[in-house]
C-alpha cells in the first residue's frame, strides 16, 4: 500500500511541476497577447510577426490595415501582430549610413605564443 501511495505522490508532483513551469506561463502569455490584440487601436505603432513595422490606420474584427510608409497601406490579419511598440524610433534604421571607425594598423599587435610581433615591423621588412 505504501508503494502505491509513493507512485501517486510522484505522479502528482510531476503534474505540479509541469503545471508550474509549462502550462501556467503559457496561459499567462496567451492572456497577455489576447489583451494586447483587444486593446489595439488606430495610431498604434506595431511590429508584425514577419518583422514589418508600421502604424495601424484602420481595424476590423479580424483584419488590420497598417501604413508602412506614407500612403502605403497593407491589409493584414490581426493575429499577425507580434508587438505594439511605444516608440519605433528606438529601432535601428537598416538603411542609415554607419559611421566608419577610425582604425589604425599601427595599433594592432599579433601575439604568437609568448612572442609579441609588431605589425608595423613586419610591413617594414617587406
Amino acid at each position: 500500500m505504501g508503494g502505491n501511495m509513493n507512485g501517486m505522490l510522484s505522479l502528482l508532483l510531476v503534474f505540479l511541476v509541469f503545471w508550474l513551469f509549462l502550462i501556467r506561463p503559457q496561459q499567462k502569455q496567451a492572456k497577455q497577447r489576447a489583451e494586447m490584440l483587444t486593446a489595439l487601436k488606430a495610431g498604434d505603432k506595431i511590429v508584425t510577426i514577419g518583422g514589418i513595422c508600421g502604424t495601424v490606420s484602420r481595424i476590423t474584427d479580424d483584419k488590420i490595415y497598417v501604413e508602412v510608409a506614407e500612403g502605403i497601406v497593407i491589409e493584414m490579419l490581426r493575429n499577425s501582430i507580434s508587438t505594439v511598440e511605444e516608440d519605433l524610433s528606438s529601432l535601428k534604421d537598416p538603411f542609415a549610413e554607419e559611421e566608419e571607425e577610425d582604425f589604425d594598423d599601427e595599433d594592432i599587435y599579433y601575439e604568437d605564443d609568448e612572442e609579441i610581433i609588431d605589425a608595423d615591423a613586419d610591413k617594414k621588412k617587406m
